[in-house]
C-alpha cells in the first residue's frame, strides 16, 4: 500500500500551494512508469513512441506491467 506526503506545488499558472502527493518508493505503479520511463529514454522506438505509434518488445512488457500495476488491461499502445 502507498502512503502519502505533502509537497510543494510550484507553478507558473497560479499561486504556490501544498498538494497531497503519494510515496512513490512505495507505489507498484509508480515504480513500473519510472522503468518505463527510464527504457524509453535510452530507445529509440520507445522514445519517440510515448505518445503514438509502436514500442520495443522490451517497453511493451514493461508498459503491460505498469497497466498490471495500476490494475488497467493492457492494448499495446501507449
Amino acid at each position: 500500500m502507498s502512503s502519502t506526503e505533502w509537497e510543494w506545488a510550484d507553478n507558473s499558472s497560479s499561486s504556490s500551494h501544498l498538494q497531497r502527493v503519494a510515496n512513490a518508493a512505495q507505489s507498484p505503479s509508480a515504480e513500473a512508469y519510472r522503468a518505463y520511463i527510464a527504457h524509453g529514454a535510452s530507445c529509440t522506438l520507445c522514445g519517440a513512441a510515448r505518445r503514438a505509434g509502436p514500442r520495443c518488445a522490451e517497453g511493451d512488457r514493461l508498459w503491460q506491467a505498469y497497466e498490471a500495476a495500476r490494475g488497467e488491461g493492457t492494448d499495446g499502445q501507449a
